[in-house]
């Protein structure tokens, strides 16, 4: 990879959202005051800001040919040889599910308010990490990824982190069906958490998932805030809540509440879920390329 055609995919700084003249004027004047509650993004923006600029420098020093996008409008990732993206997780997020073989380069632009666990170095650390993936000496760890079909229909075969199906409101109960390895359960919760093993330290950690070997093809769900299903005289509580989907394996949720959806990778791409429906998972899709992923001798 001597001289790649590189794709930089960069995020979008909030507070370049929040500006004076585009916020409200609430949030205006708490900048323009320098109120110490919007500091933190003040100081993100600032590192996101010099991070374009070092990354900028570097490639240019290189010679190297490059094209910078927030928002890929058509571009095809796996026309080029490298993507390299700066930000954070959310951003190696979005741009994972256009990237087929391609390998990624995450770069954490602001690591004082960014974890970056899909990063492989900071904006400072670029450069070498740069030379060392230019000449060979970085092996890309391969993470694979989440296929999600809705009755029988692919939604997503590139999920990276994990996929939530709940009711379309959160403050509502969420009714479905759950099947695995045969075993069905009608359950009412707060929803199901499903994830890979790349997002296994992410949200269903938190809801009482274990972590999963980087690498791994299997799944695990969890069952958000289960409760008591039938009525007085058959009241009974759900038994399966959490537990692995095996390579091969498929975890199978048909929804009994009028209106679901299903959020993958976050927020920002959803799916709707009607009555009935079948959304079903399975494991060990096409792995994202994640150069530098879990390296502890880069800076």
């Amino acid at each position: 990879m001597s001289r790649p055609r590189i794709l930089v995919i960069h995020r979008r700084s909030p507070y370049t959202d929040m500006v004076p003249g585009q916020a409200a004027p609430d949030v205006a004047d708490m900048f323009g005051a320098n109120d110490p509650f919007v500091e933190s993004i003040v100081e993100a923006h600032e590192a996101h800001e010099d991070a374009m600029s070092r990354v900028r420098a570097a490639l240019e020093e290189r010679s190297l040919e490059s094209t910078w996008c927030h928002e890929l409008n058509g571009t095809d990732p796996d026309s080029y040889d490298l993507v390299i993206t700066v930000g954070g997780d959310g951003t190696v997020l979005h741009a994972s599910h256009n990237i087929g073989d391609t390998p990624v380069l995450a770069v954490n632009s602001s690591p004082r308010t960014s974890v970056g666990f899909f990063t492989a170095c900071g904006a400072t650390g670029f450069p070498g990490v740069l030379e060392r993936v230019l000449g060979g000496d970085v092996r890309p760890a391969k993470l694979f990824r989440m296929c999600v079909r809705v009755g029988g229909e692919l939604v997503s075969d590139r999920v990276l982190n994990d996929v939530l199906f709940c009711h379309d409101c959160p403050a509502s109960t969420t009714r479905y069906e759950l099947t695995l390895r045969g075993h069905r359960e009608d359950q009412v919760s707060s929803g199901v958490w499903v994830a890979t093993a790349a997002g296994s330290t992410a949200a269903i950690r938190a809801a009482g998932g274990r972590q999963i070997q980087a690498g791994s093809g299997r799944l695990q769900f969890a069952v958000r805030e289960p409760g008591p299903c039938g009525g007085a005289e058959n009241y009974r509580t759900p038994t399966v809540t959490h537990g692995f989907i095996e390579q091969g394996e498929t975890l199978e949720i048909r929804s009994r509440s009028t209106v679901a959806r299903i959020y993958i990778d976050g927020p920002h791409v959803d799916f709707p879920i009607g009555f009935g429906d079948v959304v079903t998972f399975t494991g060990a899709a096409g792995p994202l390329n994640l150069l530098g992923y879990g390296r502890q001798d880069f800076p």
